[in-house]
């Protein structure tokens, strides 16, 4: 994974050096829903999330760019498990290091600021997460991406670290500042022993240099 994000850094720093005309930096915060679809994931609820990094505008022309960047994105859900006569809540968060891979349009408004449409797909690793329920007054939790054991019996195989899917969305573009809404929908399982996929819906602000 480490020579993937390496080839794909290098592949942005080419696009860069080669973009005829002034290429955007911004820093971006966003906050959203994550939860989880698909069909194993019926019992599943949504979370509140963050997201926080750098985004890359690379003109191509004057009405279409490319757009990449390195966010630092958590997801995850909360579900439900029923052992004999009890139920239990967990909550499962999952933090990746994100690269998104967008073809930005362009449109002009009368006002001082663009409409920007995007679309393409990101590229996801998972780096660290936990897993948490509350049984009675005692919290017990384990890793979400890494096996984890109890008195030598594995309890969960983790979570897929990959993860892989489409992006789509749509921001105001001021001559500083940017705001948006972004919409995600995970491609890859999430897990071994489901077919539970990310989704989640971010609003975000973004600051240009």
């Amino acid at each position: 994974m480490k020579r993937i994000l390496l080839v794909l850094v290098c592949a942005c720093s080419l696009l860069t050096v080669s973009a005829q005309t002034k290429v955007g930096w911004s820093m971006k915060l966003g906050l959203g829903m994550s939860t989880w679809m698909g069909k194993d994931a019926g019992n599943s609820s949504a979370l509140f999330n963050p997201k926080v990094g750098v985004g890359i505008d690379i003109p191509l022309t004057g009405l279409v760019s490319f757009q990449t960047g390195l966010m630092w994105e958590s997801k995850g859900a909360s579900y439900n498990i029923r052992e004999s006569n009890s139920e239990y809540d967990v909550t499962c968060n999952q933090n990746y290091f994100q690269m998104p891979l967008l073809a930005a349009f362009h449109v002009g408004t009368p006002a001082n600021f663009d409409m920007v449409f995007t679309a393409g797909g990101y590229l996801a690793y998972g780096v660290k997460g936990k897993n948490e329920v509350e049984v009675d007054d005692l919290t017990v939790s384990w890793d979400t991406f890494g096996e984890s054991m109890a008195e030598g019996v594995v309890f969960s195989e983790g979570a897929h670290r990959f993860d892989a899917g489409l992006q789509a969305g749509v921001a105001l573009d001021f001559p500083r500042w940017t705001v948006g809404l972004d919409g995600e929908f995970g491609l890859c399982k999430v897990m071994p022993d489901s077919k539970t996929r990310n989704l989640g819906i971010y609003f975000t602000v973004g600051y240009k240099f």
